[in-house]
């Protein structure tokens, strides 16, 4: 066991730098700009609507997104299967997280997709520690919930839907996790779960004194 933990360490410290081709896809976007037409005293502004098209090459990170993503998948399963008619819950926690993930991101030109950390992990704890509380889930249940409903989210509603505003600044190829250990994908799904699972701990806690 010290051996494959050892391994795994190694791996998601420099896992980043391994990557895989996904897939190639051709993505267009529209553009709206402004141009400043006026003379002397005549004041006149234009608006152009420009369509840019381009091919795109995404590539996976294997710290920074396929690690957490299979992480995610495998607890959802386990999960659901887990607790009995708990598969509507956890697609509406997943639909939720995906739009208010997608809400807080935004895309920067030579920094790619950015997204706040503080909003998107506090959004998730008060949301997973409301289902944990009003079904009654121990605490190890809800830390698995946090973790693959987020992890998931993030790669849907940070990376995946905003690829298309990647055609905007010419960009040929797009790493999803590609800040390895430090990318959203598996700093929020890491710091939700484990602040999910230390309140809702502290809260059983105090209910039973």
């Amino acid at each position: 066991m010290t051996y494959v933990s050892a391994i795994l360490t190694l791996l998601l410290c420099y896992g980043d730098r391994l990557r895989l081709f996904l897939f190639s896809k051709t993505i267009s976007g529209d553009l709206l700009k402004v141009i400043d037409l006026s003379y002397g005293k005549l004041k006149t502004l234009q608006k152009v609507k420009l369509r840019t098209t381009q091919k795109l090459r995404v590539y996976a990170s294997l710290s920074g997104l396929l690690f957490p993503v299979i992480l995610a998948l495998v607890l959802g399963i386990y999960t659901v299967y887990r607790i009995p008619g708990s598969l509507t819950t956890y697609f509406l926690l997943l639909s939720f997280l995906t739009i208010t993930y997608n809400r807080f991101s935004a895309m920067v030109f030579e920094k790619g997709i950015l997204v706040s950390l503080a909003s998107s992990i506090a959004a998730t704890v008060a949301l997973v520690l409301a289902v944990g509380t009003h079904y009654t889930l121990d605490p190890n249940t809800l830390f698995m919930i946090a973790y693959s409903v987020s992890a998931l989210a993030t790669l849907v509603g940070v990376d995946l839907l905003n690829l298309r505003y990647v055609s905007f600044f010419k960009t040929r190829s797009v790493i999803l996790g590609g800040y390895g250990v430090r990318d959203a994908i598996f700093l929020i799904p890491a710091l939700s779960s484990i602040t999910t699972k230390t309140i809702y701990t502290l809260l059983t806690l105090f209910s039973y004194t």
